[in-house]
């Protein structure tokens, strides 16, 4: 578990980490590798949700992960595809968008995108109520950390409590 989020998190709850097969279907379609800090927090603590609104979902969950990330991206194309102020690094990333957790309070989602300088995954929240979009300079063990330590404030996001609650019919538990 990335160091930063076990002491807000405490031990992993997930027992049994995704199978190899499984994180190679969702890599394979996305043509390459996630951020290892990421897929290691997934497999600690995904099919959950974080502060009782952000579902982060696992390649072998309830709404498996391949499965969430196809839907959500072509939710997020029709939701923001006639959307003028998006920043120039997600629309040059363009089939590089990578959805990996939803709010379910209002319909945020919190994207992967490449970035072009260096070719390393960002982390972006797309706040669909009023569309605008949140570039996030930290690794995505940063953002949770700061998000979840309630150092970041995210407009629209209420802070509930648990902080990690697994989704109610997880195949995982």
């Amino acid at each position: 578990m990335p160091s930063s989020l076990e002491p807000l998190l405490g031990p992993p709850e997930r027992f049994r980490p995704a199978s190899t097969q499984a994180w190679r279907h969702v890599e394979d379609w996305l043509g390459r590798d996630l951020p290892a800090d990421y897929k290691e927090f997934v497999d600690g603590y995904g099919d959950a949700l974080l502060r009782g609104h952000l579902f982060v979902p696992h390649p072998e969950g309830s709404d498996p992960l391949l499965k969430f990330m196809q839907e959500e991206r072509r939710s997020f194309q029709e939701a923001y595809g006639e959307v003028r102020n998006i920043p120039s690094e997600l629309t040059d990333a363009g089939e590089e968008i990578v959805p990996w957790a939803y709010h379910d309070w209002n319909g945020d989602v919190c994207l992967f995108f490449s970035d072009p300088e260096n070719g390393q995954w960002r982390v972006a929240v797309a706040f669909r109520q009023c569309p605008e979009f949140l570039l996030v300079e930290e690794s995505v063990t940063e953002f949770l950390a700061l998000f979840l330590s309630d150092r970041r404030a995210l407009r629209g996001w209420p802070v509930r409590e648990p902080l990690w609650q697994s989704m109610p019919d997880s195949p995982l538990m």
